[in-house]
């Protein structure tokens, strides 16, 4: 992980080993997949809702998670805010027409998030399913009320590793239309806190007692 990019511009690109990729893609294989909205990509069937609620990821993935979360890359979070007291995973298969407008992880807030892609085959920009980051201006909700600046276009080959800070809304993502018939897999991983401050029903959710 490059810190200075990740503070300068809300994102940086990296990968996993090969070995890591290789067997992370082997147990996608084997997930079963579900239909989400039309034209956005299909979840996994362990999915829930509300990604802070489910107990049911499987172990290989929420200790691969887990492990990125102790990495060294990230000893400068934990120097300067403690362990991760949540640990959120999810995981995504794109088809051809799929794609994601641009947003932040703004229904649970999370301070960080990575992206892993898993793929047998190279991808292109003539592919899509491009992996766009970039910076727009907000209104006083947070809400993206101009074009959005590009800073970086990713393609989802095996291993690539993506994180970003996701506690300042004017850094974004989207993805864009898949043109191909590769299945885009993502595996995605929330790193934050139960006393996030971003959290506006912390306390509905977690109770008064909440410190």
């Amino acid at each position: 992980m490059v810190l200075n990019d990740l503070f300068r511009t809300g994102h940086c690109v990296g990968s996993i080993p090969k070995d890591q990729a290789d067997a992370l893609l082997r147990l996608v294989k084997q997930d079963t997949f579900l239909p989400d909205k039309p034209g956005s990509p299909d979840i996994a069937e362990w999915e829930s809702d509300d990604p802070s609620k489910n107990l049911n990821v499987p172990p290989e993935y929420l200790s691969f998670m887990e492990n990125l979360g102790s990495s060294p890359d990230l000893e400068h979070f934990r120097a300067h805010m403690g362990d991760w007291s949540r640990v959120n995973v999810m995981l995504q298969r794109g088809r051809r027409g799929d794609s994601m407008g641009w947003h932040h992880d703004a229904y649970d807030p999370m301070h960080l998030i990575c992206m892993v892609y898993l793929s047998d085959e190279l991808w292109t920009p003539e592919d899509g399913g491009l992996l766009q980051l970039g910076e727009g201006d907000i209104d006083d909700m947070g809400f993206i009320t101009k074009d959005i600046h590009v800073h970086s276009s990713v393609s989802p080959n095996h291993g690539t590793l993506v994180w970003c800070i996701n506690t300042n809304p004017r850094w974004v993502h989207q993805v864009t239309a898949i043109n191909t018939d590769k299945p885009r897999y993502t595996l995605i991983g929330q790193f934050g806190y139960r006393e996030n401050v971003m959290r506006s029903t912390v306390r509905k959710r977690y109770g008064e007692a909440l410190r």
